[in-house]
């Protein structure tokens, strides 16, 4: 392709390129340019003016991205291949990159896949994390390609991690950052390739998870007024919301409403005669509970599995929390009910219902409807055993009681209020593993909180797992650590293992499966001890790397993260014993959490990507109230006002 930094290949696409080649083409020729300073053409078939490749070496040799005839010609197509599938192959003076892309609609994006999947196994590019110090782009005068021919199609067809952007929450943690939105997107303007789309996320099942209101709010609004019979009965026999309440609750028995809700789902299909999905799902949260109606707890089996519920005890304007069994059976029957009201007159139309809280055990008595899709958002997998093994349990029986389902899991919210490190790689291998052999094909995955200096390797390593859960985990650790941080790899690699043992330690003695640990629990392994252990890993892999500079500024990125840890852990044990302090060890605290601001501060404009300080700051809540803390001091405000003059 490159001979001393000179071009001797062109790319070449078809006369009529899919998106996905027309962007692989362009990855391509930026990344031979990073590679070598060698600008490869890219033209079009009919740039060529009698195509032979096979007998005219003097043209070429053609870098052939996505499907055209020169590729066909030459015995390159997409037939065999599925949705994001990928033809890695080399040819009589050709190299053949291509998907089949527009063929498969719920993945087109294989050439470009071919692409990525090229640069990162062949030409030795990694994408460690978002932005230039974690694109590894080796060095070459000269760049070969060897022999090669690989087929290959994802069995996760809907590969998706949610990325933590901007919207409404990330604006209140800008907010006590003191930043606006401007900051914010002048932070994230890189020049590097989208991160995502590098790693091969992308395909679609068509699942329409809505936003949890399963009818327009314009309609919540009438069935209010109107019809107050229609929504969930709390232990006070009461079915007025707790006040203020967004996320109503429904009496999922009620015939009356579950034809109401069919009529509204005709409408919304008639008005877009192209929607092939329509979502089922209700609201997850909020402080009103269950319906508690006798039809109600009538369709949830007595021998179904003890779990917790809550309702609304409007008397003492609190929640109260209450044993009871699963919701499943009742949550399937009122998914069923629609389904059927919707399928008279759309019978080829799918939905999607929810596994979720308190209706994450597969149902005892009721079948899902066949068009019913399931989106599982069920227990974190990272956890300790019993937990672990309760959520493969449940996919096992909901694989076989669905005729699709989705994985939909909160465990990467893990440490998003303290942005600690959250490594389980291994763990997340074994689970990924599982669900794909049996019936895993579409991931929706909340969500990448954008930590990459604490839990970047988690993320990488998942985002591999999706592509191919076969992938050996300890090689791909190995080939991280090796490709961004030369001589210091080890140093590096041994950081990462105290790091993924530190959350089995958590993990042991933290059973509570959801995203976020009780009072700060997930900072307890971090004492001074294990703290300067872990810094003389990133100090050994310094010493290490002297005279590398590209390796240093990734040590320095990991390090971002481990002087926020520090910090983080010393304001949560002082937060432990809040109660107990006296005024000096108050003012003690509250002088930290200036540091803390002010650390955050600096990562946000020197380092964006190493932590998602306004993620972190968003989830808070005012988490340090208790001691005293009301925001970043005056000289705080001064110290970071100053350095941005400077």
């Amino acid at each position: 392709m490159v001979e001393s930094h000179q071009p001797k290949a062109v790319i070449v696409l078809a006369d009529a390129p899919s998106p996905a080649a027309t962007a692989g083409a362009k990855l391509m020729a930026d990344m031979v340019f990073r590679i070598s300073g060698a600008k490869l053409p890219v033209i079009h078939e009919a740039d060529l003016q009698k195509p032979k490749a096979e007998s005219d070496p003097s043209k070429g040799p053609y870098v052939l991205i996505g499907e055209s005839e020169l590729a066909k010609q030459l015995g390159a197509t997409s037939e065999g291949l599925g949705p994001g599938g990928i033809l890695i192959r080399t040819l009589p003076n050709a190299l053949a990159l291509l998907g089949a892309d527009t063929k498969t609609p719920s993945d087109s994006g294989g050439s470009r896949y071919a692409v990525t999947t090229f640069l990162d196994e062949v030409l030795g590019c990694r994408y460690l994390w978002p932005g230039d110090s974690g694109l590894v782009i080796p060095p070459q005068d000269t760049v070969k390609v060897p022999a090669l021919d690989r087929k290959f199609t994802p069995v996760i067809v809907e590969r998706h991690i949610r990325a933590n952007e901007y919207g409404e929450r990330i604006q209140v943690g800008l907010d006590q950052l003191l930043l606006d939105k401007k900051a914010w997107d002048n932070a994230r303007k890189i020049t590097t390739p989208d991160w995502f789309v590098w790693q091969r996320m992308g395909g679609s099942l068509g699942l329409r998870a809505g936003d949890g209101s399963i009818i327009p709010r314009e309609a919540w609004t009438r069935f209010l007024k109107e019809h107050p019979e229609w929504f969930a009965m709390q232990a006070d026999g009461s079915r007025e919301p707790a006040p203020g309440e967004e996320r109503l609750r429904l009496c999922k028995s009620n015939p009356a409403l579950i034809d109401a809700i069919v009529q509204e789902k005709l409408k919304e299909l008639r008005a877009n005669p192209k929607q092939s999905s329509v979502s089922l799902i209700t609201h997850d949260g909020g402080r009103t509970g269950f319906c508690l109606c006798p039809a109600c707890k009538a369709l949830d089996p007595a021998e179904g599995r003890p779990t917790e519920i809550w309702t609304y005890d409007h008397q003492l304007s609190q929640v109260q929390k209450m044993q009871y069994v699963s919701l499943s059976d009742r949550m399937f029957w009122f998914n069923n009910q629609i389904a059927e009201g919707v399928a008279r007159e759309f019978p080829d139309v799918l939905f999607c219902g929810s596994a979720y809280s308190c209706y994450t055990a597969p149902p005892l008595h009721i079948k899902l409807h066949p068009h019913v899709g399931l989106r599982y958002a069920g227990h974190g997998l990272q956890y300790a055993t019993p937990e672990r093994q309760t959520g493969l349990t449940e996919w096992d029986g909901w694989v076989k009681a669905a005729s699709m389902v989705q994985y939909r899991p909160n465990f990467l919210l893990a440490g998003r209020r303290e942005g600690v490190p959250t490594i389980y790689v291994h763990k997340l291998a074994q689970d990924i593993r599982h669900m794909a052999e049996r019936g895993l094909v579409s991931t929706d995955f909340d969500a990448c909180m954008q930590n990459w200096s604490t839990q970047g390797l988690t993320y990488y390593v998942l985002a591999k797992l999706l592509w191919d859960p076969n992938l050996d985990v300890d090689a791909e650790i190995d080939s991280y650590c090796r490709s961004g941080f030369g001589n210091g790899w080890k140093e590096i690699e041994n950081y990462f293992a105290r790091l993924e043992a530190l959350m089995n330690q958590t993990a042991a003695v933290n059973h509570a499966p959801g995203p976020d640990t009780p009072n700060g629990t997930i900072m307890i392994p971090y004492t001074p001890e294990v703290l300067a252990e872990l810094r003389g890993y990133l100090d050994a892999a310094d010493r290490a790397t002297a005279g590398d500079a590209a390796s240093q500024r990734r040590i320095a990125f990991l390090r971002r993260g481990l002087d926020l840890t520090e910090i983080e852990a010393a304001a949560h044990s002082f937060l432990r014993r809040a109660k107990e302090l006296n005024a000096d060890e108050k003012a003690e605290a509250v002088k930290l959490l200036d540091r803390r601001w002010v650390t955050m501060r600096k990562i946000f404009t020197e380092d964006h990507y190493a932590v998602n300080v306004a993620g972190l700051l968003q989830a808070e809540d005012h988490r340090f109230k208790p001691l005293g803390w009301k925001g970043p001091s005056t000289a705080a405000r001064a110290s970071v006002a100053t350095v941005s003059a400077n």
